[in-house]
């Protein structure tokens, strides 16, 4: 939450970067840092997978249902297609359902390093558990039913749901994900291609892994508390637009109804 979705660049874009930290780690800051850095877009997941364009939209949902069930080559070789389709033409991608996905991301690019960007535990889960007391609301999906693209979140949910009990033996992110999580990386990923990162560092250690030179401008800051309630706020709002617009033309079309069946049997 925070960012809107990004456009790819063009075809063939060297892909870099698996930003493969948990969500509140500092990922939206990083996204941003790296998007100066490299000179390209940055493919937030949790992004273009929710409110991204509907082409992105259907590519995640397919890989994240397809991920966890790979066993044929042929069922390999597809989701290799589906995760170099939706990357083309970015310098990175960042965040979940992307990091809990990064052997599968390596298997499709080599050559990239991984990025984790990482905090300490306990100011991660307060972030984190202020982020799902926001997700996790019972009224959100009723409220934003009538909105296109947050019709999938229940079936975005669902499948993550899915890849967390296949990779951590958790059905949503808990009090140890990020433990888990970066465990996890430390057993799949070589050494040599593994990085750790906490972006209150600035950018020294990350301009570092990347071998670029510091640029002259401000580090980012990217996604406090205060853009992620933001950005809640205006889907409740969007949603109440929406039930309200709905309402009009049912109420209308109950008018023309009457009328016309007053009309006809008068």
């Amino acid at each position: 939450m925070g960012n809107g979705p990004s456009l790819p660049g063009p075809p063939g874009t060297k892909f870099r970067v698996i930003g493969a930290g948990m969500s509140r780690t500092g990922t939206k800051t990083l996204n941003e840092a790296l998007t100066i850095l490299l000179d390209g877009p940055v493919h937030d997941s949790g992004i273009q997978s929710l409110g991204g364009p509907v082409n992105q939209i259907k590519a995640w949902l397919d890989i994240m249902e397809l991920a966890p069930k790979v066993q044929t080559f042929s069922e390999q070789k597809k989701l290799d297609w589906l995760i170099s389709e939706v990357l083309d033409g970015y310098v990175a991608t960042m965040d979940c359902p992307a990091a809990t996905l990064t052997p599968e991301i390596m298997r499709v690019y080599p050559d990239a390093i991984v990025i984790a960007t990482t905090r300490d535990q306990a100011g991660w889960w307060k972030s984190m558990n202020y982020l799902n007391s926001l997700m996790g609301t019972w009224y959100l999906p009723l409220v934003v039913l009538w909105l296109h693209k947050t019709q999938v979140y229940g079936i975005w949910r669902e499948r993550f749901h899915q890849i967390m009990l296949w990779r951590y033996k958790q059905e949503k992110i808990e009090e140890d994900t990020l433990r888990k999580h970066e465990e996890h990386l430390r057993q799949v990923v070589p050494p040599e291609k593994l990085f750790f990162y906490e972006v209150s560092q600035g950018w020294g250690p990350l301009c570092k892994i990347l071998n670029v030179p510091i640029p002259d401008r401000p580090f980012p800051h990217n996604n406090s508390k205060g853009a992620a309630a933001q950005t809640f706020r205006d889907h409740i709002m969007a949603g109440v637009l929406s039930w309200l617009f709905m309402l009009m033309v049912f109420s209308m079309a109950i008018w023309f109804l009457r009328n016309w069946l007053n009309e006809s049997f008068a």
